[in-house]
This record gives structure tokens, sequence and C-alpha cells, in this order.
């Protein structure tokens, strides 16, 4: 079961995490050098929410993308916006994918693998869908290497509930069991467009979108605005933000 109700917040969602492309232009530098761009078949982009990653990796490289969302309302979000038509949004489940095997030609799973109650069962259902020797590519805030995620350090409460999320050797092992081998850990940063006093705005939009800030108390949230705020006042730069790129392989 995911953390957050999706549902719920699916009308809000973009306004919290949707950004220029610009902003990932690092991701797409990585994933270029990943994704197997000669190959057939989609890519399949697990937990797609409002398809904002399916949506650049057509706009990057052209690549057919089925994005596997389980939430009807972020499926209905994500058809309401107008993706491409190269991609194909599909209901479904990470531990039940509902493809034929061997059919992709690699898997994104961004921000996603926390929400996922048996990180073995989804792999082992990656590692059916995909083709031979198709690459899995994670992003996400991995516990002890949260030393470039900005947002922690205003809304302590939330580095707190990111220290639960599934660590480096915990996704290594979940997907060594379905046959995969750990190919490259690597750090990617963002550069987010704006200013401090536009992340008080971008915060409280996203408040019920993000699984590390949902859980706090009303005190905890508005202490760390308090922060932010006092942060943007006195005219700190936007700081960049650094994720991880956990790249595994069929061994």
């Amino acid at each position: 079961m995911a953390r957050v109700d999706y549902n719920r917040a699916a009308g809000s969602y973009d306004q919290g995490r949707a950004h220029p492309l610009h902003v990932f232009d690092e991701w797409r530098v990585r994933l270029a050098e990943h994704l197997p761009l000669g190959a057939d078949g989609p890519v399949l982009d697990v937990g797609a929410g409002t398809g904002i990653w399916a949506e650049a990796i057509v706009a990057w490289f052209g690549l057919p993308v089925i994005a596997l969302e389980p939430a009807a309302g972020m499926r209905a979000a994500a058809r309401a916006k107008g993706l491409p038509s190269q991609v194909a949004i599909v209901g479904g489940d990470s531990q039940a994918i509902p493809l034929s095997g061997a059919s992709c030609r690699a898997a994104w799973l961004s921000t996603v693998i926390h929400h996922i109650p048996d990180l073995g069962a989804c792999a082992a259902e990656v590692r059916r869908v995909l083709q031979p020797g198709a690459p899995v590519l994670i992003r996400s805030s991995f516990p002890g290497r949260h030393d470039e995620i900005p947002l922690f350090r205003f809304f302590p409460g939330a580095g707190r509930v990111a220290r639960t999320f599934p660590t480096v050797d915990q996704t290594v092992a979940a997907f060594s069991g379905a046959g995969f081998a750990l190919t490259s850990l690597e750090r990617v940063h963002e550069q987010r467009d704006g200013t401090l006093a536009d992340w008080v705005t971008r915060v409280q939009a996203v408040r019920h979108v993000d699984s590390t800030l949902d859980t706090l108390t009303d005190e905890e949230f508005e202490a760390g605005l308090t922060t932010l705020q006092a942060a943007a006042a006195a005219g700190e730069p936007v700081p960049p933000t650094g994720l991880d790129l956990l790249v595994l392989r069929p061994a």
C-alpha cells in the first residue's frame, strides 16, 4: 500500500512535483548512458503517477513508454493533461504487472520503491517483463545518503520519515533475488528554478503529496515553514537537490 492516498492527492500532484524539463537535464544525460535506445519495446515507468517522467522520456528520446500506475485518480489526472501519444497509461500493481513477458526494454522507478510492500515480488515481476539484459533504473533518496536533500534541512521530520525507506543494500538484495546485479550507484543533481520564497508555496502544495511530509504534525510542518521562510528572507539561494540513480541489470 502506498504511503500517500494518491487518489486524494492526484489533483494537486503536479503543483508540487512538476518542473520544467531543464531542471532534470542531468537525468537526461545519465539515462542516455543506460537506456538501450536501439532496442525495441517500451520503457516501463513503474508508479508513473501523472506521467511526469513518461512525458520526459518521450521528449528526450522519442521512446514509447508504458506508464503503470495503480491509483485511478493519478491515471485520470495523467489523461486529463494530455500526454504524448507514445505514452500508454495502464492501471496495475508493480507486484502483478499486466504485461507479457520480455516485452519492455527498460524499467524506470522514480521515488516509488518506498511505496511497494514487497520489493522482492516487484523485482520478480520487473524481471519477467524485461527483455534479456534490460536495465532497471531506480531514482530514489536512500537512507544514509540524504546529505543533498535540502528539504530535510528545513523539515527534519521529513528526513526522519525518509530514513525508513529501503536502503541501497535492501534494494539491491531484493532485486538480486530476482536475478539482477548492481551495475552502478550515481548521484544526480537537480537545480530547481525560482527562489526559496517560491519553495514556500511549492512545499505547501506538496505537503499531502510527498510521503515524507504527509505524516508530519501541523506543528512540525509549520516549524519547517518558518525555518524556510527565514532562509528566504535572508536571501539564501536555492540549493541543488541530489538524488541517487541505482542501476541494476540481469546477472
